[in-house]
């Protein structure tokens, strides 16, 4: 993280939790109802769940952590540093686009906003490290653009963006680099991950949006883990025009714009060792909501945040390999343990990148796809034959309250 001048990437830690895993606390009448999508960090499936963690749907996924459901009921779906890719709920791919992608993306209408690292390495900015611990490049971490065609049609290099960085933030040079190795040692890292950004998120129409021409509809909000800031590009302006959080916030993820117009996040504690999800008013700055537990919740290095219809706060608390509903008076209504652990290579274990909560009505495209699709030997209780998967899931959703 970043704090007087050095930035350390330090190794993360999982935070162990005893006891039976999946739904262990739900609390009906004050939570948001619906269907969560998750994933085990770098895994092959993502899963949807009821309010009961019930899976109802899951599609097989290469090395990915990132799902999101489409209003067709298409899932949108990374895999990590080689390509993007949309499928139907039978598990068709119907687009893909290669590119070395990472962490997030954003889907509109005709296109897609994606993190991606361009190589080769960017060359150094000048002064931006110390001159006796200056590594041999930088990480070229940029924002596509990318059209349904697959054509990209808008790029943006936070590396040929320091100076807005700077001027936004209070940004500082020069900087000491350093990676701490598997025995806690600081040594050099040749290509630094110096910005690390984990979030790209299309600014919608908002309050804070038509009060500061900042924080308008179509502007692009970003996270920079490494840096502990969080930002606003203008694209039509080509600039970074807003940053916060330096010297605030601590491996943050997962920034985004809420309806009321502030910004939720999780703000990770990666160097402190606490956690907490904090929602700002982007115009002031100030605070407007925090919710932490010191003795129990805590994420290094993976995690977010999303603001339910009812108020409530969603948040996947990675490294826990837990999901959890909070709401604005910080009571605990539905609470889940990841029970997959994954079967890939190259998998995180148990962890959850992030997690996201659709109402029945968003998810129902899903279910309807597959409605027709065959079951064997499914009977209700009157012992009338169920024959299709539209027909068995609606009952198992009714009967168990789902």
């Amino acid at each position: 993280m970043f704090a007087d001048g050095l930035m350390i990437t330090r190794l993360g830690r999982d935070r162990l939790i005893p006891g039976p895993r999946g739904v262990r606390k739900i609390v009906d009448h004050k939570c948001s109802r619906g269907f969560t999508l998750f994933c085990c960090a770098f895994g092959s499936t993502q899963y949807l769940i009821d309010m009961n963690g019930m899976v109802v749907q899951a599609w097989a996924v290469t090395h990915s952590q990132l799902g999101e459901i489409l209003p067709n009921g298409n899932l949108f779906v990374d895999n990590h540093s080689n390509w993007l890719e949309e499928i139907t709920p039978a598990g068709q791919q119907v687009w893909k686009w290669e590119g070395h992608v990472h962490h997030d993306f954003h889907v509109g209408d005709d296109c897609v906003w994606t993190l991606a690292m361009k190589q080769p390495p960017a060359p150094l900015y000048p002064n931006f490290y110390e001159k006796n611990s200056a590594p041999e490049g930088m990480r070229n971490d940029v924002i596509y653009r990318v059209t349904r065609k697959g054509v990209v049609d808008w790029e943006f290099s936070f590396r040929d963006h320091i100076d807005d960085l700077r001027e936004a933030s209070g940004l500082t040079l020069p900087v000491r680099y350093r990676m701490m190795d598997s025995n806690g040692n600081l040594n050099p890292h040749k290509v630094p991950d110096w910005v690390h950004p984990n979030t790209v998120e299309v600014l919608p129409d908002s309050p804070a949006g038509r009060k500061d021409p900042r924080f308008r509809a179509g502007n692009i909000l970003f996270s920079l883990r490494a840096l502990d800031t969080i930002g606003v590009i203008d694209p039509d302006k080509n600039k970074i025009v807003w940053a916060w959080g330096l010297g605030i916030l601590d491996g943050q993820h997962q920034p985004t714009m809420t309806p009321a117009g502030t910004i939720l996040l999780f703000d990770n504690g990666t160097a402190r060792g606490w956690s907490a999800v904090l929602e700002i008013d982007p115009i002031t700055g100030k605070e407007v909501w925090r919710y932490e537990n010191r003795a129990d919740f805590y994420s290094a290095y993976r995690a977010g945040a999303q603001r339910l219809p009812n108020g409530n706060t969603l948040v996947a608390e990675s490294d826990a390999a837990r999901i959890f509903e909070v709401t604005s008076e910080k009571e605990i209504v539905w609470d889940y343990l990841n029970p997959f652990f994954d079967q890939t290579p190259g998998n995180q274990g148990l962890h959850v990148f992030r997690a996201t909560r659709y109402t029945p009505e968003y998810a129902a495209p899903v279910f309807a796809a597959r409605a027709d699709e065959p079951v064997i030997t499914v009977c209700d209780t009157d012992r009338r034959r169920l024959t299709t998967r539209g027909e068995a899931l609606k009952y198992y959703l009714e009967g168990m309250g789902g």
